[in-house]
């Protein structure tokens, strides 16, 4: 492999909506490039990147009134105070340069897509869906303008991003292909190594870290099947699965880490965006069905609450013949 000194790409993924039965699952991926001067020198060293922009970030709840607030979006995001959080993780999107000029949530996101979405494949897909959600106050500009400001100075721009989305649909096709919902989260996580790989220059390396998958430890013999170079592993354990793959005139770093959301900034904004996308993905269905559901009250998705909604629309389902693949995911 070639040696050089132009820096690498620091690559963040996490996903939303792995668990529920009603909705889509999202995976984002972003992406930084670092210049070599700013990339850790010693094997093992991790950069802070709360640390190095922390005129921009924080993630202290207290401080986000000075700050713009990143972190797994679990902590981001609360249903108490959901206009609130909705509002941060915005601001997510807003901070990867996804900018509202068209007005609408989808046209913004289109040129981000990793493959597209299909508008047609369910009823209660909102072509319109406001993007932001309410102007942008100047208080916000001012706070996303020292994050432009912040990036520029350590030559951290462009950031880049990745969606892929999976409707219930498509989501039980890959289940009934595979019998194993945990090969649809590693098929979008391949997808997004390559988007990484075909951004670099030769000679230029690939730092990967993916919130852990599962209970999974082992991801040596895929990594080797999916790029066809030489791996070679790192630590394996509980919390963390590292490697190398060595390509011809690239190199790919890949770890599968535990809470990877909490000490990588990449991957915090993955989570916001992924969270942010499903959260008005949900908004547009309940309010599809409340429309003829008179009384139904709105859900998250996930299973309990979803067998009570399921009960609830079922006879207005099948009315209207929508097929239960399209709404229902069967894991």
């Amino acid at each position: 492999m070639v040696e050089t000194n132009s820096g690498i790409w620091h690559i963040g993924v996490d996903e939303a909506g792995y668990g529920p039965n009603l909705g889509p699952l999202v995976q984002v991926a972003v992406a930084i490039r670092v210049p070599y001067e700013k990339t850790p020198k010693t094997h093992g060293e991790v950069i802070s990147w709360w640390d190095v922009l922390e005129k921009a970030v924080t993630r202290d709840k207290r401080k986000a009134n000075k700050k713009l607030l990143v972190d797994d979006s679990k902590e981001v995001f609360s249903a108490s105070k959901r206009l609130e959080g909705l509002e941060r993780l915005e601001n997510a999107l807003l901070m990867l340069g996804i900018t509202p000029t068209e007005q609408n949530l989808w046209k913004s996101l289109a040129p981000f897509w990793i493959e597209p979405v299909d508008e047609g494949l369910e009823p209660w897909h909102d072509p319109n869906l406001a993007f932001p959600e309410q102007e942008i106050s100047p208080f916000r500009l001012g706070l996303l303008s020292v994050w432009q400001k912040e990036l520029a100075e350590n030559g951290l721009e462009p950031m880049r991003v990745r969606v892929r989305m999976v409707f219930p649909k498509a989501f039980n096709r890959a289940v009934d292909l595979s019998q194993s919902k945990a090969t649809i989260l590693i098929e979008g996580v391949g997808q997004f190594l390559q988007w990484g790989l075909d951004m670099a220059d030769p000679g230029e390396r690939v730092v990967a870290v993916v919130d852990k998958l599962g209970g999974r430890d082992r991801y040596g013999a895929w990594l080797g099947s999916l790029f066809g170079g030489w791996v070679a592993p790192g630590e394996e354990s509980l919390a963390k699965s590292d490697y190398r793959v060595i390509l011809s005139e690239k190199e790919l770093g890949v770890s599968f880490e535990s809470k990877a959301d909490q000490n990588h900034l990449p991957v915090a904004l993955a989570s916001m965006v992924a969270k942010y996308l499903r959260e008005r993905h949900m908004d547009a269905f309940n309010a599809w069905w409340q429309a003829k559901v008179e009384g139904l009250v709105p859900t998250a998705g996930y299973p309990r609450d979803a067998k009570r909604f399921l009960k609830g629309v079922d006879q207005v389902r099948k009315n209207l013949g929508i097929p239960m693949d399209v709404l229902w995911r069967q894991r």
